[in-house]
Order: C-alpha cells, then sequence, then structure tokens
C-alpha cells in the first residue's frame, strides 16, 4: 500500500503518517515513512509517503504508484496527483490556503472533495483537518474502527484523543 499526504506546514500531515504507520505496523507489515517538505514551518508544501507491505526496501512513493492520496489542502492536493496510479482514490480537503504563484485546476475522477476544515470545526477544533480526511480515507482502508482507535491512542497525547475521534468519526460520514 502506498499513501500520499499532501498539505502545508501545521496541518497535521505527520502525525496523520504516524496513525497510518500504526495501523499497517499492527497488522505485522513493514511500515516506512517519509517526510519531503521546504518551508514547513512558515505554510510551505508538506509531502509525507507512507509505505506498507510484506518487505519495503525504501519509503518513497514514485509518481503513479500511490494507492491513495490524502490532501489536507486542495493545491497541494493538485500538486501531488501526479503520484496517484489509475485507479488510486484521492480524499481531498476542499479548502484553499492562499500560497502566491500556486496552481489551479480541475481535480479529475477518483477524487472525494471535503469541507474538512468545516467540519473539524464542528467537531471542535479546526486543526484536526488531517483526522477528518483519515476518517473520510478510511472507506478505502480495512481496518476496523477498534484498529483506528487504537493507532490514535499510540499517535497522539490523550488530551488531544477525544476531540480527534470525533473529527475521524465525521468524516467517516463524508
Amino acid at each position: 500500500m502506498n499513501i500520499v499526504i499532501a498539505g502545508v506546514g501545521g496541518q497535521g500531515s505527520i502525525l496523520a503518517a504516524k496513525i497510518l504507520g500504526s495501523l499497517f505496523m499492527e497488522r505485522g507489515l513493514d511500515v516506512k515513512v517519509n517526510e519531503v517538505h521546504g518551508m514547513s514551518q512558515r505554510g510551505g508544501s508538506v509531502v509525507t509517503m507512507v509505505r506498507a507491505g510484506e518487505t519495503v526496501y525504501s519509503p518513497l512513493v514514485t509518481e503513479g504508484t500511490a494507492d491513495l492520496l490524502i490532501g489536507l489542502e486542495l493545491t497541494e492536493a493538485v500538486r501531488a496527483m501526479p503520484y496517484l496510479k489509475p485507479g488510486g482514490k484521492a480524499f481531498v480537503s476542499s479548502r484553499v490556503i492562499p500560497i502566491a504563484g500556486g496552481p489551479s485546476g480541475v481535480i479529475g475522477g477518483g477524487v472525494t472533495p471535503i469541507d474538512a476544515h468545516g467540519i473539524a470545526e464542528r467537531a471542535g477544533n479546526k486543526r484536526c483537518e488531517n483526522t477528518v480526511l483519515l476518517g473520510a480515507a478510511s472507506k478505502a482502508l480495512d481496518f476496523t474502527q477498534d484498529e483506528w482507535e487504537k493507532a490514535f491512542r499510540f499517535s497522539m497525547k490523550p488530551e488531544h484523543l477525544d476531540v480527534n475521534l470525533i473529527a475521524f468519526s465525521e468524516g467517516c460520514k463524508t
């Protein structure tokens, strides 16, 4: 399984990758995670890659091989679309964080646009867009609700758990 998470700095792509990695490790799979980022602390582009399988030699997902794309921000999702393989699935926030010189365009088939920012706000914390999108993307992954919850507990501080589980649950409904 090859997964690409695209967003901007501060959106939680690394936490999302940690949760996904935990899920795959619990199933006994080999997991590699990679972060590619520029000025991430200043709202720059961040691409995080998660690879899982019997044996994974490299953390890098090459273009045209991602089974799943999680776009935490629309513009960055458009930039990351070349990673998605034909027939792959994409769950993309409809939120655009303005960055000068960013590309524009229309996303094609296989993409589910989601108001992740709005859903996260209604769930109790607008910073939970990443877990809203994980909830939406969970439909494309074969993990039980218990496995997801265990991964969340493993990956975050207890004081953040409840709101993230609510956001995840709301994302599952999209």
